[in-house]
């Protein structure tokens, strides 16, 4: 009989976990109005959801309804831990302006910008190396955010650096670095033409070396706070700054100057800031789903369009069983198999796909906790001031 029990042991285990998947199959039952899901396999017991792309003249606001269990409703892309039945999700829109750029020069380098009447700050977005003002404010995940902060009063300013040749900012300190004169010179500039007050809260965004270099302009520029996308600050600066910084970082970066040595160098900065007591924050986003209406949000695409595109990735093997992208999409020819139709949008199809991998891409997924981070840190700081008062 005690030689039967093994047996029974190896019979027994796949069953139980037969029925864990279809017991959380069965609890994992979301129903999603004006948004997306995806459920995981059960021993992850998450699910991601996305909202579909903006109406015209919107941005995303919250998600409403079984929101309990939404690790932050105020995410247009966010994971879901269901522990009971039948959860409905709801996304809703609120109404955004219409924010045309203008564009001008400042010692002859090129500045768009949008800046409302009374904004709640000014966010200066600083571009990747190669990159221009253009398309820090044009891409479309980079886009979102702007969307996003703009919808919050915020104003946007993009400045070319200064090495129109290699795309790259200087990142020596001051006096010998010509694109901290320049953002000075546009502060200034702006400020005499009544763009700017000397009371609104300057504040910046950096995404790769646009990041490392936002270290720099905050800490010697007195900005409120920064957001540094896949980078990290200046070494020389972040164990003397005392400016709230956000970091972003993608699990799969593949950068060079990035990759996994420069995550663990970003979350050093972040913890040597929280033990000296400045206001931080830490994310390292994680690939997520290629789901079917990923593509929806290129402008120009349809729904049936993004679905067609995903379901040439799902037949050619690009996507495993729960639409994760099977290799990193820099290193394999996933364009050939895309319906020729769609050419045009291959390059805008690869940042997608890059977003969804967690690899060297800006990416949206964390619009939401960077602008809770400035408002957050602006409202703190004017309780402070009121106190000194």
């Amino acid at each position: 009989m005690t030689q039967r029990y093994p047996k029974l042991r190896l019979i027994a285990l796949p069953l139980i976990l037969l029925l864990t998947a279809a017991a959380f199959q069965a609890q994992v039952n979301i129903n999603v109005t004006n948004g997306s899901k995806n459920i995981g396999k059960a021993r992850e017991r998450r699910a991601h959801t996305w909202a579909d792309p903006n109406p015209p003249n919107m941005v995303f606001d919250r998600w409403t309804g079984d929101t309990a269990l939404v690790e932050d409703v105020f995410s247009a892309h966010t994971l879901v831990n269901p522990l009971s039945k039948n959860i409905s999700l709801t996304a809703t829109y609120r109404s955004a302006p219409d924010w045309p750029l203008t564009e001008t020069t400042v010692n002859g380098v090129s500045v768009l910008y949008y800046i409302p009447p009374d904004p709640a700050g000014i966010i200066f977005r600083f571009h990747g190396s190669g990159g221009s003002n253009q398309s820090v404010l044009l891409s479309v995940e980079s886009r979102l955010f702007s969307n996003d902060a703009v919808a919050q009063d915020f104003g946007i300013v993009a400045i070319n650096s200064s090495d129109r040749v290699t795309g790259d900012w200087n990142l020596n300190p001051p006096p010998n670095n010509p694109d901290l004169v320049n953002v000075q010179a546009v502060i200034t500039t702006f400020r005499k033409l009544g763009l700017i007050s000397k009371s609104v809260p300057l504040l910046a965004q950096g995404t790769s070396r646009g990041g490392v270099f936002s270290s720099e302009v905050v800490y010697f520029l007195n900005f409120r706070a920064d957001a540094i996308y896949i980078a990290y600050g200046v070494n020389l600066i972040m164990p003397v700054t005392t400016v709230p910084t956000i970091f972003s970082l993608a699990a799969n970066d593949d950068q060079p100057m990035v990759s996994q040595e420069g995550n663990q160098n970003a979350y050093n900065q972040f913890i040597d800031l929280q033990n000296r007591g400045i206001r931080t924050s830490y994310k390292l986003n994680q690939p997520s789903p290629v789901y079917p209406e990923r593509f929806w949000r290129l402008a120009g695409l349809s729904r049936d369009d993004s679905r067609a595109i995903y379901q040439a990735l799902k037949d050619n093997g690009f996507l495993d069983s729960r639409d994760l992208l099977i290799e990193n999409p820099r290193d394999t020819d996933w364009r050939s198999v895309i319906p020729a139709k769609y050419n045009l949008y291959l390059n805008s199809i690869g940042s997608q796909l890059g977003a969804c991998f967690a690899s060297h891409n800006f990416f949206s997924d964390h619009n939401s906790r960077v602008l809770r981070f400035f408002t957050e840190t602006i409202a703190a700081d004017r309780k402070n001031d009121q106190r000194r008062q």
